[in-house]
Parts: structure tokens; sequence; C-alpha cells
């Protein structure tokens, strides 16, 4: 990945939230933690953020001096939680400008709260560890329609429901067309037993009345 291309785009998208929204609030919030004698700082790469943007998981590696972990690239790994629906790992990339520094391209498209769930080893220290996003962590995903101007278009969540509810009533459209169509072809079966039995009583009558004597 070009790092430099990403940076781009990543300042672009939260100028975007921000000429939007007018504000910095609850921006670049991260949580610390220290495993062993390695230091995390994990938390969103664009903050304040929204459903349906282009955003990453970030995080900053450090050793008790504060001097930044180069190499964990290979040896660590990423999965995003939200509800019960959990992404495979993902690989983290290591920023060309700013060593220490991994992130792993996302777009949120719901809003709510993220679990971060890093494994693997970073400078021989086993890493187990998760982090989920609060008012006292890092950002909760905003819904996206709170910065949009001037009108509010649908979100992602809302036209998925809206697709489901459509693809609801075609199936059952679908359902009373076929059992119309059962029904039609049962009335067409009746009907065509209705003309043959007309047709052989009347055949049947007409030969009982050739046998009848002086007819």
């Amino acid at each position: 990945m070009n790092t430099r291309r990403w940076k781009l785009l990543a300042a672009a998208a939260l100028a975007t939230a921000v000429l939007s929204s007018g504000s910095l609030t609850g921006a670049y919030a991260h949580e610390r933690r220290t495993v062993g004698p390695v230091m995390m700082r994990v938390g969103w790469a664009n903050e304040p953020t929204y459903s349906g943007f282009m955003n990453a998981v970030q995080l900053f590696l450090s050793d008790k001096n504060k001097k930044p972990i180069s190499g964990a690239a290979d040896t660590l790994k990423v999965q995003v939680t939200f509800a019960d629906q959990k992404t495979a790992l993902l690989p983290l990339d290591e920023s060309d400008d700013d060593p220490g520094e991994y992130l792993a391209p996302l777009i949120p498209d719901r809003p709510g709260n993220y679990t971060f769930h890093f494994v693997g080893t970073v400078a021989g220290t086993t890493i187990d560890q998760s982090f989920t996003s609060s008012e006292t962590t890092f950002d909760p995903v905003g819904d996206s329609s709170q910065i949009q101007f001037p009108a509010k278009d649908p979100s992602v969540a809302e036209l998925a429901g809206l697709a489901e509810r459509l693809g609801q009533r075609l199936d059952a459209d679908n359902a009373a067309s076929r059992d119309a169509a059962a029904a039609a072809a049962q009335a067409r079966t009746f009907g065509i037993a209705g003309i043959v039995l007309g047709a052989v009583g009347i055949a049947v009558g007409l030969a009982s009345g050739r046998r009848r004597p002086g007819r």
C-alpha cells in the first residue's frame, strides 16, 4: 500500500467531516495500554468517525522509553468486531513516514461501538489484547447523517433494511402468484374434466335412446 496516498485520502475524508460538522469535538481519542515492555496506543485513524467513510484501525507501538517499534507488520494482525459480526484477521501496514505506526484500512458502515482485537507478537512479546470504542477510550462510529448537508441521504443500514423489506414483499408476491397459478391450473383441470364427463353423459344418453323400441 502507498501509505502517503492513503494518508492524503484519509485527510480529505477528515476535512470533509470537519467542514460539515464545523468542529473537532471528541477528536483523536486513543486508548493507551502497556503489555510487558510494549506500549500500545489504539484508535481510529480519522476522528470523529462516521459510518460509510473510509477509515482505518490505527496502532502506535513503542517501548517504555517511547521509542517506536518497527517491523511488527509481519507478526501482528487485528480482528474487528461489531455486535456479533467479526472480520477475518486483517494485516497491518506500517507507515513509511512514521515508524511504529500501523494501519488496517476499514470502512465502518454501521454506527456504534467497535472492538479491535490484536493477536501475534511484537518484539518477542505475545500480544492478545482487545480495545473497544467508548466515550472514555476511542471514538464510537457516528451516524453519517449527522454531518450531511443540505440533504440527508439514507444511510447504508436504512438502504439495507429497505432492500430486505422489498425482497420479502417480492417473495410474498411470488408466492401469491404461484398459489394463483396453481388454483387456475386446478380450475382448468376441473373444467376439462367436467366437459369430458358431460360429453360422456350425452353419448350415453344418445346410445340409450337408440336402443328403445319405436324410437
